[in-house]
């Protein structure tokens, strides 16, 4: 049985408003309502329950919160003091500054969950400090944006919430999950940094002293600590994910306040009015995208995809490079929020049917969809990077394209060598 014309409908309606720069929540709404329309049997109350009853998820929550966590660690002057304390501890390395760079985000993303606040804040310091050190464009902004990937692989993570949310899978196994990952890709980009920094012999500092790095590590100590706190209660079993975005938050907002003093009462304010700002319009993609739900059950997307590639292959392995493609070419011309409500209810049964573990394709989905904002056309970071630095956007793409290389052998690690994902879980009894 063939897709009816309501689809079709719906799928032109939707590619139109994308081609002509529409938000993605009103490509989404539009064409929802129009399949709905043409299809009928469709109650408008129904409609409105269902987008209204899709924010009312517990889940959702720790999204503002880690946000909120993100905009008070770049404002509070927490991003600086983990700087500094990686740079005391690698700056001394051929190439420090770039291995400062991975170092930095892997610890930043522990705190914020987004690639995007990994980008905005720590990465404009970061520039600063390469760029005064005489390292060239095409590295700095390489390996800047690659880190930043990483915001949203090492836990917490808002897009594994959403994708928890999406799949009906536990948010903080995903977390623990995404550690071995996350290590991976640290470590793909520090091999690239080394086979950089020997060809083009960057500059060499004194190493720190222990009395410069124990220094850096007393004025870091308290932003440091908050990954800690995070990881040890989610495994631990003391608070959920979304819990433990209410105690990032906290967290943040009293060591900004009454420890470093970096921020003021008032500017507490400005850090809602940010979140809101911010969370809204990934808010309106989730309400809207549940419309989808709709053209899936009447169009039964996902049991036909799984019957058509099923009857082609069986092979697990042709699955995942097939899976990758898919959401690679996704996460190239859509926001990451919309590409997983759109895409993980029709591959998720896919992926089950061939034996792929639910908790294994969530850190390929994210870790694709963050790849998909370094890669033009509508690379998120790309704009974030061109922007903040008043540079071409085509340069910044010039720059960043030779770094998807290790971001795409990392992507092949993490999806054909499951342990890397799953063995952190199953030691501490999560799987």
């Amino acid at each position: 049985m063939g897709l009816s014309f309501a689809f079709w409908v719906y799928l032109i309606i939707f590619v139109v408003f994308l081609a002509f720069g529409a938000p993605i929540y009103v490509a989404l709404l539009t064409s929802g309502l129009a399949y709905a329309w043409l299809h009928g049997g469709i109650n408008n109350m129904a409609i409105i329950a269902k987008m209204y009853g899709s924010l009312n998820n517990f889940v959702l929550l720790a999204i503002p919160m880690f946000m909120a966590a993100g905009i008070v660690m770049n404002n509070g002057g927490i991003t600086d003091r983990i700087f500094n304390f990686c740079r005391a501890a690698l700056g001394h390395l051929p190439g420090g500054l770039a291995y400062v760079n991975i170092l930095a985000s892997f610890i930043f993303s522990g705190m914020s969950g987004s690639a995007l606040a990994d980008v905005g804040g720590l990465g404009n310091i970061e520039i600063k400090a390469m760029r005064d050190e005489g390292y060239d464009e095409a590295t700095i902004f390489g390996i800047t944006a690659a880190s930043a990937t990483m915001g949203p692989i090492v836990p917490p993570s808002i897009p594994m919430v959403i994708y928890g949310s999406i799949a009906s899978v536990s948010v903080g196994t995903l977390f623990i999950a995404g550690i071995g990952p996350g290590v991976v890709i640290g470590i793909i980009l520090g091999i690239g940094v080394y086979l950089v920094a020997k060809r083009k012999h960057y500059q060499v500092h004194q190493k720190a002293t222990m009395k410069e790095l124990l220094t850096c590590t007393r004025r870091s100590f308290w932003a440091l600590l908050l990954p800690v706190i995070i990881l040890g209660g989610i495994m631990s079993g003391y608070f959920t994910p979304t819990e433990a975005s209410c105690v990032a938050v906290t967290y943040a907002l009293f060591i900004c306040l009454f420890v470093y003093r970096n921020m003021k009462p008032i500017n507490v304010w400005e850090t809602i009015d940010n979140t809101v700002a911010g969370i809204v319009p990934a808010l309106s993609i989730v309400s809207a995208a549940t419309l989808f739900g709709w053209v899936l059950q009447f169009e039964h997307l996902g049991d036909k995809l799984v019957a058509g590639i099923t009857a082609i292959t069986m092979n697990k392995y042709l699955i995942l490079l097939l899976i990758n493609i898919i959401y690679l070419f996704m996460g190239m011309v859509l926001d990451s929020t919309a590409a997983m409500l759109l895409m993980v209810p029709i591959l998720q049964p896919l992926a089950i049917q061939v034996g792929i573990h639910p908790i294994q394709l969530g850190v390929i989905t994210v870790l694709n969809m963050m790849i998909g904002l370094m890669t033009p056309p509508y690379g998120s970071s790309l704009f974030m990077l061109a922007g903040s630095t008043n540079t071409d956007f085509k340069k910044v793409v010039s720059y960043v394209v030779p770094w998807l290389i290790p971001m795409f052998i990392a992507l092949a690690v993490v999806t054909y060598v499951p342990g890397v994902t799953l063995t952190l879980p199953k030691l501490v009894g999560m799987l």
